[in-house]
């Protein structure tokens, strides 16, 4: 299954919160991929374009990236100046890209070039974390969204990943998510009565229980947790996860509450069916 790592906000030592344990896995699985000096002489370069308006960082960044097996064969400020860039979409490419200045133009060209080529790797670098711009560049198909606040251990280490099939997003998007409720729940405070949970169901033929294991995955809720509030086994809360991720498409837990974010209402109450 495809993880999410969360880079941003990262603890301070000797803290213990999921965070720490989010970091030390992302840590643990980056370093055992780390490739040594000799593997970075002997590997085959990865066809990388770096997209970025502001001179000064793109320079910062192609030399940063100039050691390692990402060196940018292109770095320009727009996709418009860069121009064709023979074999793009016939083989493995890394683009990493600026996202902060037009998201929108950002995500629809992150979504032709999957298109065009499904195995293309795509890294988008911004400035600040907004919910509905998380959303949209991951149904766009973005493979790691990074602030460029990073350092550049862990913009290499992110690439490594990325090249690995996993999915870097940030893990400060359920804060985002919890807020987002909270402020929908104060606009209309009133709860929903029971027996119109049915019709309120979010497409993809989500049951009643589903959707409300779905909001517990909004809210972080371990299994352990959500078999405590519904009186139900882990095991049966896994069966219901399994389901939900299949029934959305969804490669993990955080996708799914991305996904929940923007299809399920605003508010809802719960249901014990």
């Amino acid at each position: 299954m495809r993880n999410t790592y969360d880079l941003d906000s990262l603890p301070h030592p000797g803290a213990s919160s999921a965070k720490d344990v989010a970091y030390s896995r992302y840590m643990e699985l980056a370093r055992s991929v780390e490739p040594s000096a000799t593997d970075h002489a002997a590997a085959r370069p990865i066809k990388t374009i770096l997209i970025e308006p502001n001179a000064l960082l793109r320079e910062g960044l192609r030399r940063i990236l100039a050691e390692t097996v990402y060196c940018p064969s292109v770095a320009a400020s727009s996709l418009e100046e860069m121009g064709v860039v023979q074999g793009i979409e016939s083989s493995t490419v890394v683009l990493i890209i600026d996202a902060s200045r037009d998201h929108d133009a950002t995500c629809h060209q992150a979504r032709m070039l999957k298109e065009g080529n499904p195995s293309a790797k795509v890294i988008m670098l911004i400035e600040e974390y907004d919910l509905k711009q998380v959303v949209a560049a991951f149904q766009a198909g973005a493979d790691a969204y990074l602030k460029k606040s990073i350092s550049h251990e862990v913009l290499v280490k992110s690439l490594d990943l990325v090249m690995l099939g996993e999915a870097i997003f940030p893990g400060a998007i359920l804060d985002l998510l919890r807020e987002r409720d909270v402020q929908a729940s104060q606009a209309k405070p009133a709860p929903m009565p029971e027996d119109t949970h049915e019709s309120s169901l979010p497409a993809k033929g989500l049951s009643v229980r589903e959707t409300v294991i779905l909001r517990c995955l909004m809210d972080g809720d371990s299994n352990k947790i959500i078999a405590r509030k519904f009186d139900i086994t882990e095991a049966t809360v896994k069966v219901h996860v399994k389901a939900i991720l299949r029934k959305i498409q969804a490669k993990n837990r955080t996708q799914a509450a991305i996904w929940a974010a923007s299809h399920l209402p605003a508010t809802q109450g719960s249901a014990n069916t």
